[in-house]
């Protein structure tokens, strides 16, 4: 509210509109009809405490901008089929009329959610690139503009990327940083018809991303369900000279694929077998690190809540087929394209490269499920990751929960014995301990999913001054 209010008066100091602030943190569109109904009886406050729902809503109101969505999607409560929109779209229509009727306004307008992970493939932006399409039928329906805050955020992080490539519009994937909510204050002021101070806000945001005076790229896993190995990527680099150069490690293979003014993309092929493999670009003199983590090797799928009772997970109830083989590895690799978790539901494997776009930034220990599945209650993921040790050496096993909100169990086995079982932010605190042998041994998992975020914090550490630098990783089975 305040970048639009400034927006506007540099615009035009004489501008005295005034911006009531109603939102509330973890709202869906079902929760947010709950309190308009429950503020017709009595006060509501919601995050910002000097306004009350009830007394606003009970006041005419010029303009009124709906934006909800995300908590919908974030939360895992909608589903993702054509049923579940059509009812979401009709819940929010009856929201919409609520509202409408009560604080009767010249325009009502409905902002698009921004996005749920900064990758737009992302399943979870798959979903909401369906429900964007669902909110412009309800928007041309009623006789709404559409405030398209979504498309100015990725404009945003697109722009943002050509020159830093750790450029974000989130904090955490979810919450904007200040880039983002420039983003959102531009995209309400475009659709507003305020285009000058929308387009000074963009502006802005892009100040928040450095010049371009430097290197910039990004890269994305190729086939990420050929788990054999090498793992192919697709390399771009955005350079302001003619071209650019890559300096590869050994064992690497690298394939110009196009080339353009400013933007070269490569085709690479790699073992990624350190825990962080890097390689060098070069420009016009200037050169940068590229670094991606070693891969695990990831499998979902969904069974419905079993092993859950009263919000806990129980993993004796919850004993599924996989289980054994994943925790052993014992004949996984021919296993492994016919596991089923019950007959007709089979795992889902692919490879997993944790990368800027998701919970942990590229972290090497952090899987982030959202980069896998739009997952639902009760679901289940498996992950696996062979390490070869020169030596017998203890480790240090770190399991954490990195995300801001969610929660899920997790079994932690290295070469088949138990780490860890229980909530994963649980753990974080706690001394977790366990043995790599010479030669071949196998770190894995099993996660159980309930509610909001889903993301696993799992990484190795050196005791009494050892060194893990030369332990080599793979995703095929050994």
């Amino acid at each position: 509210m305040a970048r639009i209010r400034r927006a506007l008066q540099d615009q035009n100091p004489a501008n005295r509109q005034v911006l009531i602030p109603l939102g509330g943190s973890g709202q869906t569109v079902g929760s947010w009809a709950g309190v308009e109904k429950k503020s017709r009886e009595m006060p509501v406050l919601l995050d910002i405490k000097e306004f009350d729902a009830k007394a606003e809503l009970d006041q005419h109101a010029d303009v009124v901008v709906i934006m909800l969505g995300m908590n919908d999607v974030l939360s895992a409560q909608l589903k993702d089929t054509p049923e579940a929109l059509k009812k979401w779209k009709e819940d929010y229509r009856g929201l919409l009329t609520a509202v409408r009727t009560r604080t009767t306004p010249r325009v009502i307008a409905l902002a698009t959610p921004t996005p749920c992970t900064e990758d737009p493939e992302s399943p979870k932006n798959q979903v909401m690139d369906r429900m964007v399409a669902t909110l412009k039928e309800l928007a041309a329906e009623e006789k709404c503009l559409l405030l398209p805050t979504r498309e100015t955020a990725w404009t945003v992080l697109a722009n943002g990327r050509r020159t830093n490539p750790g450029f974000h519009i989130t904090t955490d994937q979810v919450h904007p940083n200040p880039a983002g909510h420039m983003a959102i204050a531009a995209g309400m002021l475009t659709g507003l018809g305020e285009a000058v101070p929308g387009e000074a806000l963009v502006r802005q945001a892009m100040e928040k991303s450095p010049s371009g005076d430097r290197l910039s790229f990004q890269w994305e896993l190729l086939s990420p369900e050929d788990v054999g190995s090498p793992l192919r990527l697709r390399l771009t680099v955005f350079h302001n000279t003619e071209s650019a150069a890559l300096d590869l490690p050994k064992g690497w293979t690298a394939r110009e694929e196009t080339k353009a003014e400013g933007k070269t993309t490569w085709v690479l092929e790699s073992r990624l077998d350190r825990l962080v493999n890097t390689l060098t670009i070069r420009s016009g003199g200037r050169s940068a690190e590229v670094r991606i983590p070693a891969p695990w090797l990831v499998g979902t799928g969904n069974v419905g809540w079993l092993g859950w009772k009263n919000g806990v997970y129980v993993p004796e109830t919850g004993g599924l087929p996989p289980d054994e083989v994943v925790r052993t590895g014992v004949g996984f690799r021919e296993a492994m394209s016919r596991m089923e978790l019950k007959p007709g539901v089979p795992v889902s494997w692919r490879a997993f490269l944790g990368d800027v776009n998701y919970g942990g930034a590229g972290a090497p220990g952090v899987i982030d499920f959202a980069q896998v599945t739009y997952f639902g209650g009760g679901e289940v993921g498996y992950g696996l990751r062979w390490i070869e040790s020169d030596k017998d050496r203890p480790v240090r096993v770190k399991i954490s929960r990195p995300g801001f909100a969610g929660k899920n169990h997790v079994q932690v086995w290295i070469n088949g014995e138990n780490v860890y079982s229980g909530d994963p932010e649980k753990a974080r605190d706690g001394e977790w301990t366990s043995t790599l042998r010479k030669g071949w041994n196998l770190v894995s998992f099993k996660g159980n999913f309930q509610s909001w975020q889903w993301q696993l914090g799992l990484d190795l550490e050196p005791v009494a001054g050892d060194s893990l630098d030369g332990l080599r990783y793979a995703i095929t089975p050994r």
